[in-house]
């Protein structure tokens, strides 16, 4: 029997009151390509996800600057990183495109997000990880900048 982690998310503000809270399947850290991709991937997989970012942008280098993919044989990218590729060329207005400014992949992967209705906090951090066995019941969150403001626990079941 296979064993399903559920994380909920409690919201709570300096007095303590909870504001939210929410079930998730999956719970992703960190917003990069990688991470947006997975987010993606196990919503697709009709799993609940929740994507933390520390910072307040998504697709990490592809969005901060490097839009400039060194490929070699581009007939060896598939599945979803094809897929980005294309919908850059799309933006462009040609079948498919390698190179690309940073605006543009933070818009394709915001596209993603929304296309799977991904939640996703930005400005967060892990401070504290609980786990049993070798899964993960429960991590901490707080702000990236302003670390009394707000804590967000997410606990597995």
């Amino acid at each position: 029997m296979h064993m399903r982690t559920i994380l909920s998310i409690l919201l709570f503000l300096l007095a303590g009151r909870s504001i939210a809270q929410t079930g998730y399947d999956i719970c992703v850290y960190g917003g990069t390509s990688a991470g947006v991709i997975a987010a993606y991937t196990a919503a697709r997989m009709h799993k609940s996800v929740l994507l933390v970012e520390p910072g307040h942008r998504l697709g990490g280098l592809s969005a901060g600057g490097l839009g400039y993919t060194d490929i070699g044989n581009k007939y060896a990218i598939k599945g979803l990183s094809l897929d980005f590729y294309r919908r850059v060329g799309q933006h462009y207005g040609k079948f498919e495109q390698w190179v690309f400014e940073p605006h543009v992949a933070e818009l394709i992967f915001k596209q993603y997000i929304l296309r799977a209705r991904i939640k996703v906090i930005y400005g967060y951090h892990i401070v504290k990880a609980t786990k049993q066995a070798a899964a993960i019941t429960s991590i901490s969150l707080e702000p990236s900048v302003e670390p009394s403001s707000a804590i967000i626990s997410c606990m597995c079941g």
